[in-house]
């Protein structure tokens, strides 16, 4: 074994066979778990123990915490995120485009 690999468990090996045989499916967590016959639980404490070994990336941020200070007049918008950085914009703006840009900007460090 070189320097940098991992050394998995029989557990941890059937763990991460789930959890990419899950995002392979195209089906929720929920949804593939109750497939297989266990609890979503599992899968995710199987995710967050691989996602700490290093094995996995991290869980995408679904929320983040915005504070408007006032109500925004006309169409100019300025989103401050919860690690400090902001989004500002103005005019229409595809849901779509503003979510792609807000998640990348929440997964800045």
């Amino acid at each position: 074994m070189s320097g940098g690999e991992v050394k998995l468990t029989a557990r941890q090996r059937y763990w991460l066979e789930q959890i990419q045989a899950c995002e392979a499916s195209g089906l929720s967590a929920t949804a593939y778990a109750a497939s297989q016959g266990y609890k979503v639980r599992a899968l995710y404490d199987a995710k967050k123990a691989l996602v700490r070994k290093g094995l996995l990336a991290g869980f995408p941020a679904r929320f983040q915490r915005v504070h408007s200070p006032a109500p925004s007049v006309g169409s100019e918008w300025r989103v401050e995120l919860a690690n400090g950085a902001a989004v500002r914009f103005s005019g229409a703006v595809e849901a779509a485009a503003l979510a792609a840009v807000l998640d990348a900007v929440a997964r800045l460090p």
